[in-house]
C-alpha cells in the first residue's frame, strides 16, 4: 500500500435508533479478512434508543482499549472513541456519539468523518441497519480496484431482508455474473439499482464532487452516477451484504412516499437539478439525463384516485419549465401516469416500465 495512506479503506456507518441492528453491522466489519488496514467510522446521530450504549458495549468487549481510555469528550458535539480490534490487527473502529441530531437540523456529518477519510485510499459504505456477510468482501473489491486503475467504484449482489416480515424476500443484483455496469443503466434504473451497502469507491475523486450532487437531498444516487461518469463501475456477483427493507427506522422508511408535502417536492426538485447538472458536465450522456428529468417528474406525480386532478396540477406547476418542453413520448407517459384508471397504469407499468427498470420498491 502507498505510504501516503494510513488505511486502505475508510468505511462510513451512519446510524440512528438502530439498537436492534447495529451489532450485525459491527460484526460484519470485524469479520473482514484483509491484507491491509481498514478504519470503520460509526456515527450515532443522537439516537433516542440504546443504540449508543450497544456500540460502547461492543467496543468494550472486542477492542484493545478500555472504553474509558479511548474516550475523547467535546462539549460541543459529544464523544469520540478510537480503538483497534483485539484479534484483527487490520480492524480499527472510530466512533462518534453526537449530542444533537444532525439529520433533523439538516447538518452534515461529513466533518466528523474527515480526519479518517483523508488518510484512506478507498471509501466503503454501510448504514447502521444493513450489514456484510462475506468476510472477504473488502478484499475482493479492493483487488478489483487495484488491478483496474480505470475502475472508480465496485458493488456486489445484495440480499434483501424484510423487517416487517422478518425474513429474506429476495436479492438486489445488477448482472447475472461479474462484469462492468453500463452508465446508462446506472442513470436510468434509479438509486436502488446498486445497493448502497455494497459499494466501495476511490476517494481521490471526492474533491471534484459537484455542488449539484452535494445539494441533492438523496445521497447515494448522485454518488453512483458521478463515479460512473468518472470511470468503470465493477460488479461482483456474490451476495456479500444485506439490505434491510420495509424498515420504518431507515432513511427510505422515513420518506413521505405518495404524499406531496413541501419536503417531498424539495427532494424531487433537488434530483431534477442533479440530472441537469450532470447533463451540462457530461454531454455524452445529455440525452439520457434529460430523459431522466421527465421520467423523474412523471413517476412522482400524485396518483389517482387517491389524489385529485387539482393536486396533480399543483404538483406539475413546480416543473412547468420542463413539462412544456416534453416531446410526444414524454407527454404520453405523463398522460398515462395521470390517468384515473388503475388498470391502464398497471398495464403500462407491467408491460413497458418493469421490463426495463427491473426495480422493485419495498416502501
Amino acid at each position: 500500500m502507498n505510504e501516503e495512506y494510513k488505511y486502505m479503506v475508510f468505511t462510513s456507518c451512519a446510524t440512528y435508533n438502530h439498537e436492534a441492528y447495529i451489532v450485525d453491522a459491527m460484526k460484519g466489519f470485524t469479520m473482514q479478512q484483509t491484507t491491509f488496514p481498514v478504519v470503520y467510522c460509526i456515527i450515532d446521530d443522537a439516537s433516542t434508543d440504546n443504540n449508543a450504549k450497544v456500540i460502547e458495549s461492543y467496543v468494550r468487549q472486542n477492542f484493545t482499549f478500555d472504553v474509558s481510555d479511548a474516550y475523547e469528550k467535546d462539549e460541543e458535539y459529544g464523544y469520540e472513541i478510537f480503538a483497534r480490534h483485539k484479534t484483527n490487527e487490520n480492524c480499527w473502529f472510530a466512533v462518534v456519539l453526537l449530542k444533537e441530531n444532525h439529520y433533523s437540523q439538516r447538518n452534515s456529518k461529513v466533518l466528523y468523518f474527515a480526519k479518517w477519510r483523508s488518510y484512506s485510499k478507498y471509501h466503503a459504505v454501510c448504514e447502521g441497519d444493513d450489514y456484510w456477510t462475506d468476510p472477504m468482501k473488502l478484499q475482493k473489491q479492493v483487488e478489483v480496484l487495484e488491478s483496474n486503475p480505470d475502475c472508480t467504484m465496485v458493488c456486489n449482489r445484495t440480499k434483501l431482508f424484510s423487517v416487517r416480515q422478518n425474513k429474506f424476500i429476495g436479492e438486489q443484483y445488477c448482472l447475472h455474473n461479474d462484469g462492468w455496469l453500463n452508465p446508462v443503466d446506472i442513470i436510468n434504473r434509479t438509486g436502488l439499482y446498486i445497493s448502497t451497502c455494497s459499494i466501495i469507491y476511490r476517494l481521490k475523486f471526492r474533491d471534484e464532487y459537484p455542488d449539484y450532487c452535494k445539494q441533492c437531498l438523496v445521497g447515494d444516487y448522485p454518488l453512483q452516477i458521478f463515479y460512473a461518469m468518472k470511470g468503470k463501475v465493477g460488479y461482483i456477483d456474490d451476495a456479500m451484504s444485506v439490505y434491510r427493507v420495509q424498515n420504518s427506522e431507515s432513511w427510505m422508511g422515513r420518506q413521505e412516499w405518495g404524499r406531496m408535502s413541501e419536503n417531498r417536492i424539495k427532494v424531487i426538485k433537488s434530483q431534477v437539478d442533479m440530472f441537469i447538472g450532470f447533463s451540462n458536465d457530461y454531454p455524452l450522456y445529455k440525452k439520457v439525463l434529460m430523459c431522466k428529468v421527465s421520467d423523474h417528474i412523471n413517476r412522482n406525480i400524485p396518483k389517482r384516485p387517491t389524489h385529485t386532478i387539482q393536486e396533480q396540477n399543483d404538483y406539475l406547476a413546480h416543473f412547468t419549465e420542463y413539462v412544456k418542453r416534453y416531446d410526444f413520448r414524454c407527454r404520453i407517459d405523463l398522460w398515462i401516469r395521470k390517468s384515473r384508471s388503475w388498470h391502464l397504469r398497471n398495464f403500462y407499468k407491467k408491460h413497458f416500465l418493469d421490463k426495463y427498470y427491473n426495480t422493485v420498491y419495498y416502501y
